[in-house]
């Protein structure tokens, strides 16, 4: 007889999700380091450490871009002048150095203003926002006319933007998935804003609680730390523009020598050091203006469709190639060497995203099947089960035609009697059944069988 074990034995399996430690593509390559001595040190500077040199790399990019002026920004002849904004995520399992590699960055990097807010965790978007609010004395137009301060100006205390550089490294991205789910969170949306230097705040009907800062006129880099299945939901959301403004890399570095090299010491000389307060424009060659002009007007058009999750390509290698050259003795233009680094990054980048989306993909239809098979076996088992209770009842039917074939038949209390414990429960439905079979019929209280 076939059994609900050998059914079940018959039902496809889906496949199985890659262990995390499985090498996956999307590492920056051996080559990519050595096309830039500023690249060279950094990964010296992770591997000096035992840390994955592409944390290491996309923190320092994202701290970095938080750092310089705002500015300073990339002009393509798009949309305006480019905020350099960077926001980048590691991906992988627990202690595999998400943390250990962005938080060497700090070492790599000095910044020189020392309102720069480095490495604060997140929380809501009007944390965002206050990160560079503050309260100064600012004058009424007034003199004080009597006392002490008779003379001077008279002023009074208003929240304003006191600052315009931050750096947020977020060490667990769940964390930051959960707030912004939250009912009323203005966190994603705040993110979103940040990510390309729009305007940021919220308005109050109390003066103590509005902020507002102004678009153009702040620097944030943001750091998140996923592990694979927590960055899943952050990819789901594609709809409302947010993966696509990152950059994704692995916490995982098959690279990491058994010898580590000399610490390289900080980086003496950085883009973050320029402090200005004139507009200062990083500018493109004309193909790449061009270029990104035509994949922009044949977007408009819509002549052409690009995916969802690539919206927002051209922006993040022009966010890339611009700080390329600042990064490369402060240059405020861009070469072809450096838009094919960040295109090399971007690549990188797409690789690691696309392998979280396979991997959602996988989990999704493996969730499916244990679905469907959980639902198959309920079924199997009810109809086995089913069959089961078929054949009891009507071994039952056939001992009431048994007993009931005595000559004036059997009353039913006398049947209940005869009957075993267990088949007792089932006799009334047995008792139809041979009735319905035309087996027995019931004359008065007795059950006797039809000889006709």
């Amino acid at each position: 007889m076939t059994t609900v074990d050998d059914i079940l034995a018959a039902l496809p399996v889906a496949a199985a999700t890659p262990e995390d430690g499985q090498e996956r593509p999307g590492h920056l390559t051996a080559e990519f380091y050595a096309a830039r001595p500023v690249f060279q040190h950094i990964q010296q500077a992770a591997h000096s450490q035992g840390r994955p040199a592409d944390v290491l790399f996309y923190s320092t990019l994202a701290r970095l871009s938080g750092m310089i002026s705002p500015y300073i920004k990339a002009v393509t002849g798009i949309s305006g002048k480019a905020s350099l904004n960077v926001f980048a995520a590691a991906v992988g399992p627990s202690g595999s150095g998400k943390s250990t590699g962005q938080s060497g960055a700090r070492e790599l990097i000095l910044p020189e203003d020392p309102e720069f807010r480095d490495g604060l965790p997140v929380g809501t978007g009007e944390g965002i926002a206050e990160m560079f609010m503050g309260t100064v004395d600012e004058p009424t137009g007034e003199i004080h006319q009597r006392g002490p301060l008779k003379g001077d100006p008279v002023t009074r205390k208003v929240r304003k933007q006191v600052r315009h550089n931050g750096y947020i490294y977020i060490d667990e991205g769940q964390t930051m998935a959960t707030l912004a789910m939250r009912q009323g969170s203005t966190l994603a949306e705040t993110l979103r804003r940040a990510a390309v230097g729009e305007a940021l705040g919220q308005t109050n009907a109390s003066e103590e609680r509005t902020r507002y800062v102004a678009p153009g006129s702040y620097s944030l880099g943001l750091f998140v730390g996923f592990q694979p299945s927590t960055a899943v939901p952050l990819l789901d959301d594609a709809s409302t523009g947010t993966p696509q403004r990152f950059f994704w890399c692995w916490s995982l570095d098959p690279s990491i020598p058994d010898d580590p090299p000399e610490w390289p010491g900080p980086i003496t000389k950085h883009p973050g050091q320029i402090r200005t307060a004139e507009d200062i424009d990083v500018v493109f060659p004309p193909r790449i203006r061009r270029m990104l002009w035509e994949e922009r007007t044949a977007r408009n058009r819509g002549d052409v469709e690009v995916a969802e999750l690539d919206g927002h390509a051209g922006l993040m290698k022009v966010k890339a190639a611009a700080l390329f050259a600042l990064m490369d003795g402060c240059r405020y233009e861009v070469t072809e060497e450096d838009w094919a680094l960040a295109e090399t990054v971007w690549a990188t980048s797409c690789a690691v995203r696309d392998s979280l989306v396979a991997r959602a993909r996988r989990e999704a239809e493996a969730q499916r099947q244990a679905t469907e098979d959980a639902k198959v076996g309920v079924e199997v088992r009810a109809h086995l089960a089913k069959n089961e209770a078929d054949r009891a009842l009507e071994r039952i039917a056939r001992l009431v035609v048994r007993h009931a074939s005595r000559p004036g038949g059997i009353t039913g209390s006398e049947l209940h009697r005869r009957l075993a414990s267990r088949d007792r429960k089932a006799l009334p439905e047995a008792v139809d059944l041979a009735i319905a079979r035309d087996w027995v019929f019931e004359e008065d209280d007795r059950i006797c069988v039809r000889t006709g």
